[in-house]
């Protein structure tokens, strides 16, 4: 044992090693019982300068832990990380991964694939973290756990969003996750580091400071001590007072400065005494103290510990093996040993302190660096880091080096490991020597980056590709990719012109070449011009009728399905004749076509108002992709899904989509899309009688907006907040932001009733007359009946006598045929209040009894719409009929239950194990099973198969689709 490992040793032993953290260790050892007893998961994460003692502190804690009878698991963050995706992941559950079979398939899978452990799919990453939560609560359901990661600042990216997940779900785990972290990062941390990823999640941050003058005294005291007493060591003589000063100041209470300052104070032997330079800042200082002692090695074993630093990770043998090409034999590892420098754990070579790495790596030149790497990539096992470390010897454009790179990134990608993939193609891209390639190269990265949910990186990238010159099609390409990362930063970008220039330039000089690929082309271009239809200028509106017009004129000597949607989508009215019949016979074709069909069915059939081939072609989007395990995917389905329940009064439906799309897109970093699910989410609250949780859902879901470019999102919002204030009775709140939503024509025609009868309450009839114009015609054109009853209904509230009343029955007649309960309800409620206010109470009771039984059989008699028709009754002189209610009505189950619960509670009923609906929700299937214990005693059941009897007293118990 080298002296400093057994200083170490001793330092553990007698306790001084935290001399001056008893306060830091003692609410440590706290939350270490507190775990162990409540069963309630803790986040930690421990912060201070190199060396200021934060691994001391976590090793003193996991010897606590392990003699309370803890299990531990632990990883660490590396400087050069970036070269395999979920390295330190793989390292942290290594040791448990023979308790995988316990997870879901789905999960299981995804996890092995990203590990490299199996061959399969690209995993999506919400589904990787969801098996590693899993994993985690299985062992410790049978032994309390500690989760040590260290070095948090340099976790390779994909491995900190999954550590990162599983510590803001660990709340019902017997599980401490302790972190530690570096506050003075240095430039090898990312942006986004996982030291910040944890911190968003700790519930306890220990922040250490340097060590009082006292304490510091105290330290160097115990270290004196401690030399004179090691074994077979002369004894040295002791510090003079004045080097000990020196040592203090310089030291500024760090104790590895102490420790390493008196060491290389001693080992230069300069007579006690110290430079009088100027105070460096601790890292400088440390820095320099490791290179007096890297100076006085051998040249080979200082070269194999250049190798130790390139090569962070590899294993000894690989090191030797590229050592043997630079002239270094196993016996140089020796000096390197007993001084202390390196130790060999496992089959690792691991240096004694990080900054011993960045001193070694920074101190040598540029030349030798790339020698170290060349002799790494020679002989390492694995092609991913073979190729990077190529990349690090090459300084030129080199076409051969981009390409492994590339390949690398295919790799990592099939892994899961889209961050790191996207930044070996930005390493490729800067080592292309051809600039067509290296924008295609860039364009890959921003996409992966995208992905990866790192849109910073994304924007950074395009950023770059967007200064070279670019052909049309690679032009086309950065468009499409700069189009999707600005939607989900939240900002207006369109691509649609570079979309019609490449679909030009793929004609040729006859302007008729490539019909198929420049209509492929041109119906993305419709639908990217569809998302921003209030973009009214001149120019925006001559773009569109210029895709317009090229589209309809390719001749594809066919009826094609995909050309058909795009120019009704552009022009809605224009091709409703058309186009809109043909709908449903689209939709029963589309299981066999790719899963961008139906999504792109879904939007045209709203635009051209037949909802329930929408609403079918959504769900069945949602299902096919839940099955082939895409979250990212599955949000946005479900997100259009739900709104769509909700105007068809399906509201558990609508819930429990909505709420699963919100959950599951703010785990996976898509803000707008979990702001639309909100939206949806506030009406089904509104109808339902839940008027505070629908106004925190709806302040929430404003903050995610951020100025969306994409119409859909603040317009879905203006709508449901317009809604909120109708319901609280601000009248000119409501107008203004139901104004909102003619920011997209179909919320504009979908909140028509309630802007007008917003204008109407408000006394500003008059501002409801221009839009009920556009859509009155709309609804004409399209033959919507649910769209045509709106209208009507608008039409009646702006009307006196005989003619309001032709509207109020011409909307009823309409509302018989739209399938739309809840709205033909509210139409009975607004034409029984008129009837009443005309004295005619006969007819006004028929009219307010069906509007109640309406909203009493759909199980929102809570909601205010239902309290309004119950008062309109007994003012018009009826007391409300008192119906015997279900034992278990809808009303009372969604205010028992959050829309989760009811989600697992319905998929239980059907027959699905816990693990079928952990993969089917996204959560962990321990997750699912704690659910179901607490929501049994809820119920009054004891078991499933009770369940479904509860849920089909109140029709509850499939999804309505």
């Amino acid at each position: 044992m080298g002296p400093r490992r057994d200083l170490h040793a001793r330092a553990q032993a007698q306790g001084w090693a935290v001399i001056g953290r008893e306060r830091e260790l003692a609410r440590l050892r706290e939350l270490l019982g507190s775990v162990a007893t409540s069963g309630a998961g803790e986040v930690v994460v421990v912060e201070g300068e190199a060396g200021i003692g934060k691994t001391t502190l976590v090793a003193v804690l996991t010897d606590a832990a392990a003699a309370a009878g803890f299990q531990t698991l632990r990883c660490s963050g590396f400087q050069r990380g970036a070269l395999a995706g979920f390295a330190a992941l793989h390292e942290l559950v290594h040791p448990v991964l023979d308790r995988v079979f316990a997870l879901p398939p789905r999960q299981r899978a995804a996890l092995l694939t990203a590990l490299g452990l199996q061959e399969g799919p690209a995993p999506d990453r919400l589904l990787i973290a969801l098996a590693v939560l899993g994993l985690v609560e299985e062992v410790a359901a049978t032994r309390p756990l500690l989760l040590v990661v260290e070095d948090a600042q340099w976790l390779d990216v994909s491995s900190a969003e999954v550590i990162g997940f599983v510590a803001r779900r660990l709340g019902v785990a017997r599980a401490l996750l302790l972190a530690s972290a570096r506050t003075d990062r240095g430039e090898a941390s990312s942006p986004e580091s996982g030291s910040e990823v944890l911190e968003s999640a700790a519930t306890v941050r220990v922040l250490l400071q340097p060590l009082s003058r006292h304490h510091s005294e105290e330290l160097l005291d115990a270290v004196e001590a401690a030399v004179a007493r090691a074994p077979g060591a002369a004894a040295p003589s002791p510090l003079t007072a004045e080097a000990r000063r020196r040592v203090l100041d310089e030291a500024g209470g760090n104790p590895l400065a102490l420790r390493e300052l008196t060491a290389a104070l001693r080992a230069r032997d300069t007579g006690q005494r110290l430079p009088a330079t100027a105070p460096l800042p601790t890292t400088r200082r440390l820095e320099a103290a490791f290179l007096g002692e890297v100076a006085d090695l051998p040249a080979a074993s200082r070269t194999l510990l250049l190798l130790a630093a390139a090569g962070e990770g590899e294993r000894l043998s690989e090191l030797l093996d590229a050592g043997q090409r630079l002239g270094v034999l196993i016996q140089d590892l020796t000096p390197l040993e007993r001084a202390d420098l390196v130790s060999v754990v496992r089959d690792r070579l691991r240096l004694r302190h990080p900054l011993l790495r960045s001193a070694v790596y920074g101190a040598v030149s540029s030349l030798e660096r790339a020698e170290a790497h060349r002799a790494l990539a020679a002989t390492t096992g694995d092609s991913g880091r073979a190729a990077w470390h190529r990349a690090a010897a090459t300084v030129a454009p080199d076409e051969s080096v981009a390409a492994e790179l590339e390949t690398a990134a295919a790799q990592a990608a099939g892994r899961g490991a889209r961050a790191e993939a996207a930044t070996a193609l930005h390493r490729a891209a800067e080592l292309s020597p051809v600039v067509d390639e290296r924008v295609r190269l860039l364009v890959q990265a921003a996409e992966l980056a995208r992905q990866a949910g790192n849109l910073a990186q994304a924007d950074q990238v395009l950023a770059e590709a967007a200064a070279l010159p670019m052909s049309p099609r690679r032009r086309f390409e950065w468009a499409q990719s700069r189009a999707l990362v600005s939607t989900y930063l939240g900002r207006e970008h369109s691509s649609t012109a570079d979309q019609l220039a490449y679909a030009q330039a793929l004609g040729g000089a006859s302007g008729a070449e490539h019909p198929e690929q420049r209509a492929a082309v041109l119906v993305a271009a419709a639908f990217h011009a569809s998302n921003h239809v209030n973009s009214d200028t001149s120019s925006e509106v001559a773009l569109r009728r210029a895709v317009h017009d090229q589209l309809a004129a390719i001749d594809l000597g066919r009826r094609d399905a995909a050309q058909q949607l795009g120019l009704a989508v552009l022009d809605p009215l224009a091709h409703a004749g058309l186009v809109r019949p043909t709908l449903p016979a689209m939709l029963s074709r589309a299981p066999g076509d790719s899963l961008l069909s139906l999504l792109t069915l879904a939007q045209a059939a709203e635009l051209l108002q037949d909802l329930p081939t929408a609403r079918r072609a959504r769900a069945l989007a949602a299902e096919e992709l839940q099955r082939l395990g895409s979250p990212s995917d599955v949000v946005h389905a479900l997100s259009g899904l739900a709104l769509l329940e909700v105007i068809a009064g399906q509201l558990p439906d609508a819930l429990q989509h909505a709420e699963q799309a919100r959950r599951t897109a703010l785990d996976l970093g898509l803000p707008l899309v979990a702001a639309l699910a909100g939206a949806s989410t506030v009406q089904v609250y509104l109808w339902t009688g839940r008027r505070p949780e629908a106004a925190t859902v709806l302040q929430s879901s404003r903050a995610l907006l951020a100025g969306a470019g994409v119409e859909r999102v603040p317009a879905g919002l203006a709508w449901a907040s317009g809604l909120l204030a109708m319901d609280q009775r601000r009248y000119s709140d409501a107008l203004t932001d139901l104004h909102g939503t003619s920011r997209h024509p179909v919320f504009e025609q979908w909140a028509i009733a309630d802007l007008t009868e917003a204008a109407v309450r408000s006394g500003e009839p008059e501002v409801a007359h221009p839009v009920l114009a556009r859509v009155g015609r709309a609804a004409e054109v399209l033959g919507s009946a649910h769209l045509s009853a709106l209208v009507h209904r608008s039409r009646a509230l702006l009307a006196d006598g005989h003619e309001a009343e032709e509207h109020y029955r011409a909307s009823l007649a309409a509302g018989e045929t739209g399938g739309v309960l809840l709205e033909q309800a509210r139409t009975q409620l607004i034409y029984g209040e008129w009837l009443r206010r005309a004295r005619r109470v006969l007819e006004a009771r028929e009219q307010l009894s069906a509007a109640l039984r309406t909203f009493e059989a759909a199980g929102v008699g809570a909601g205010s719409l239902a309290q309004r028709a119950g008062a309109e009754l007994r003012a018009a002189g009826s007391v409300p009929a008192t119906r015997p209610a279900p034992e278990r009505p809808l009303a009372s189950l969604t205010s028992m239950l959050t829309a989760q619960e009811l989600q697992i509670v319905r998929l239980a009923a059907q027959g699905l194990t816990n693990k079928e609906i952990a993969d089917r929700v996204y959560l962990s299937h321990r997750t699912v099973g704690s659910h179901l214990y607490r929501v049994f005693p809820k119920l009054g059941v004891a078991n499933r198969h009770q369940l479904r009897e509860i849920l089909e007293r109140t029709d509850l118990a499939l999804p309505n689709r």
